[in-house]
């Protein structure tokens, strides 16, 4: 299974927007009526993995001295099974997710069939959590198709998909499927509690148009790569293009589709009466990148494309 780094950085303690979903799934659970195989759709970052560790964490600490904190929402930092988990020594909960641009491998799929198919050391139901499932190719699809049709004993499956990928309908057809969503007022007000949690250097205002996730991480990259946010969007591009040049890191990529969409979506407001104009525009800046991407692109020559297409924009 792949080695978690970090693992109190992938979600908060404390679940803060996502309380009608948490109750549901525990009215669920508690009536004996938790699907074997759930699916939680929505945008990366909105808190799906958390939400899935405080459901976890309330099931296995409920008849602890240091239970989890169900009016409060709170994971107890005492609690015998959080501290387990964090040092990956409980066998009632497996974690699996893709590592950084690459999908989930088949020998995972197999080593999970297998330690699915031995008993667990307690009577405690399982949880296999796999995170950006979309990132399943077919022949992990194929590996673990018969495993999710009948799961045996007490094991459940909770699998996250993020939508960065197409989902395979093999696996979406034997899901129970839940949409994952969060009103704007409620992403600033997850925004807001992790900046002052965390302790964030806010370099970013674009709460408005981020799940909380990836103003996290955006954040983080401004923070990495010293990105001012009052420079224009050419030198933040040439900062994260090279970056990406170096390192290949999706996420970069995305922030840079961030930053024009963002960009363009403000002087579309401005300017309604240019709209097929500026929407070309973006596109065609759009497919720049793509191209520098796939083709891995000279880095000064997009840049001065790019330049000339934000030209009187």
């Amino acid at each position: 299974m792949l080695a978690i780094n970090n693992l109190n950085n992938l979600y908060s303690k404390k679940l803060v927007g996502l309380d009608t979903y948490f109750n549901e799934m525990i009215k669920l659970y508690e009536n004996g009526k938790f699907p074997k195989v759930l699916l939680l759709n929505g945008k990366k970052g909105i808190g799906k993995f958390t939400l899935t560790m405080h459901f976890i964490n309330y099931i296995y600490s409920k008849n602890e001295a240091t239970p989890y904190d169900l009016k409060s929402k709170t994971i107890n930092d005492n609690s015998i099974f959080y501290n387990l988990f964090l040092h990956k020594t409980t066998q009632d909960v497996i974690f699996i997710q893709a590592e950084e641009n690459k999908n989930i491998r088949l020998d995972e799929i197999r080593a999970l069939k297998a330690t699915l198919s031995s008993s667990s050391l307690s009577n405690n139901p399982r949880f296999t959590i796999i995170d950006e499932v979309e990132f399943l190719n077919n022949n992990s699809v194929n590996a673990l198709l018969k495993t999710l049709e009948e799961p045996s004993g007490n094991n459940f499956f909770i699998l996250i998909n993020n939508k960065q990928a197409n989902l395979i309908e093999t696996i979406s057809s034997r899901c129970l499927k839940s949409n994952i969503f969060l009103s704007s007022s409620n992403e600033n007000e997850v925004i807001n509690y992790l900046i002052e949690d965390r302790g964030v250097e806010n370099l970013i205002n674009f709460k408005d148009h981020l799940s909380p996730g990836l103003f996290l991480k955006y954040n983080e990259i401004y923070l990495k790569y010293k990105i001012n946010q009052n420079d224009n969007i050419l030198i933040k591009l040439n900062i994260l293009i090279n970056a990406y040049k170096k390192e290949k890191d999706k996420l970069l990529i995305s922030l840079v589709y961030f930053l024009i969409n963002h960009s363009f979506l403000h002087k579309i407001k401005n300017n309604l009466n240019e709209l097929d104009f500026l929407l070309n525009r973006k596109s065609s800046i759009i497919k720049i990148i793509n191209d520098f991407v796939l083709f891995n692109l000279n880095i000064n020559s997009v840049m001065n494309l790019i330049r000339i297409k934000l030209k009187n924009v």
